[in-house]
């Protein structure tokens, strides 16, 4: 198993460094891999960042714990996945490409002419603030896989993955990214697909037996709403469901769009992106259950998987299925590593400096915020505050809530100016953080009050302020 394991790692490394030969020497190299990916290539990595190792260890777990109930996530998802790929990839390659925009906040701040670097400077460390956490929540998974299956030190194990993602980022930018993405991808979906109908029509008895055992483990365990009635109920579920709404709102899947090679890559690539999600939330959500029938007393629930895999599984699948875990959480850390080192070293920093750099010295200055990064997010991971699941809920809504209103009414409308944008942004952080803060997550997900009051501040801010407004229409944004 192990073997089979660093088998996975040595490729992944070898498939990342390598990717440096083919990528141009400069700031559209390094963070866009030249803009020239088709359309598998675009999808599948957008999957594998957007799924991240909550898949297998966060959502897994709380479905151990929670029952049929968390695929509730699913129809969710599916509308996010709607809105990202059919209503805001298409506007936003376009107008990334005409206006050579690198970034979500790049895109922002060409799109509302804001001189002043505002909004580039606000959402980039909107980005820093939630991602730390985000990629956190990333090398705990990684912590938690090497300590179920190999009994390796959790906190060693954190600290080596996120140096391990780290040294092929460095190297390789943007296209190692998402080169290794791909890979990993592919591993997930073999992983997510074929665990769940191997377990339950050949080891459990198939779906009818399967189900009836689980519920007469726990009946909660096959309630749609885990056992509650009335309105706590409708909370659940619409907690669930609200997660996926936060899918147009991340920076790291974004940028996908951003480095499509054209308007076809993003048709097509939006087939296999839906198709993506449901197999992954579906399979997810499977590897729970079979791990409640089969470890019933687990006292971390986000073991769950690795251990399931590790005590029925051959030892070379189940370094494959290892490798899957660490696919996911490798995709999504390098991603979000690459999304903050450019929002420190390319628009944070641009916007305060007033020197000129040349491709080597801007190459030097965001190699050395990845650096920074990597050990920020492994200080939040070794603090081990919360679980993975509640870490990236957090993250997630946040940037939701701060990024989703803007891009959608800047993509499709003359409503929103640069100060709705800016207190939009601002609005969808605090409420966000005030939420969570207050524990008022227990009675509704905190992106559900996020959304619903920065789209308020983004209209009522608009109004105020259209007069003196001088941002380009939506029509002269995309006819650049």
């Amino acid at each position: 198993m192990i073997a089979t394991f660093i088998v996975y790692l040595v490729a992944v490394f070898i498939i990342g460094y390598t990717a440096e030969k083919f990528i141009t020497k400069g700031e559209e190299g390094f963070y866009l891999g030249d803009r020239n990916f088709g359309s598998f290539s675009t999808a599948i990595s957008a999957g594998a960042t957007d799924s991240s190792g909550w898949i297998f260890i966060g959502a897994a777990g709380q479905a151990y714990i929670a029952g049929i109930s968390t695929m509730w996530m699913l129809p969710g998802f599916l509308i996010g996945y709607f809105v990202n790929w059919f209503v805001v990839a298409p506007r936003l390659r376009k107008f990334s490409e005409k206006s050579e925009a690198l970034s979500m906040s790049d895109y922002f701040e060409k799109r509302f002419h804001d001189k002043s670097h505002l909004l580039k400077v606000t959402s980039s460390l909107i980005i820093v603030i939630f991602f730390i956490a985000y990629m956190g929540s990333q090398l705990s998974a990684a912590g938690k896989t090497l300590d179920a299956v190999i009994d390796f030190d959790f906190n060693t194990g954190l600290v080596l993955s996120g140096i391990f993602v780290l040294g092929y980022s460095i190297l390789g930018g943007y296209r190692s990214v998402m080169i290794t993405d791909v890979t990993q991808g592919l591993i997930m979906l073999g992983v997510l697909l074929g665990f769940p109908i191997y377990m339950i029509f050949f080891q459990l008895g198939g779906p009818d037996v399967f189900f009836n055992t689980i519920a007469s483990i726990d009946p909660l365990l096959v309630s749609p709403a885990a056992g509650n009635v009335g309105s706590l109920a409708l909370g659940i579920i619409i907690g669930h469901i609200a997660f996926g709404f936060g899918v147009p709102g991340q920076p790291h899947i974004s940028q996908r769009f951003l480095s499509a090679k054209d308007g076809q890559t993003i048709k097509q690539g939006s087939i296999i992106a839906m198709a993506w999600i449901i197999i992954t939330m579906t399979g997810a959500n499977l590897l729970g259950l079979i791990g409640r029938v089969l470890l019933p007393n687990l006292d971390d629930p986000e073991y769950v998987f690795p251990t399931v895999a590790l005590d029925v599984s051959h030892p070379i699948v189940a370094g494959i299925i290892v490798g899957a875990i660490f696919a996911a959480i490798q995709s999504t850390f390098s991603s979000q590593l690459m999304v903050t080192t450019q929002a420190i070293a390319s628009d944070i920093w641009k916007s305060f400096s007033k020197r000129q750099y040349t491709s080597k010295q801007t190459l030097f200055i965001s190699r050395s915020a990845m650096v920074v990064l990597t050990l920020l997010s492994i200080g939040i991971a070794l603090l081990n505050l919360e679980s993975v699941f509640a870490l990236v809920q957090y993250a997630w809504a946040g940037l939701a809530a701060s990024f989703a209103p803007v891009l959608l009414f800047s993509l499709y409308s003359d409503i929103a100016t640069k100060w709705g944008a800016f207190w939009s942004m601002i609005t969808g952080s605090v409420v966000t953080v005030i939420w969570k803060g207050f524990g008022l997550d227990t009675y509704i997900y905190e992106i559900i009050p996020g959304l619903a009051i920065s789209t308020i501040v983004l209209l009522a801010v608009s109004m105020l302020t259209k007069k003196h407004d001088a941002s380009p229409t939506k029509e002269e944004s995309m006819n650049l």
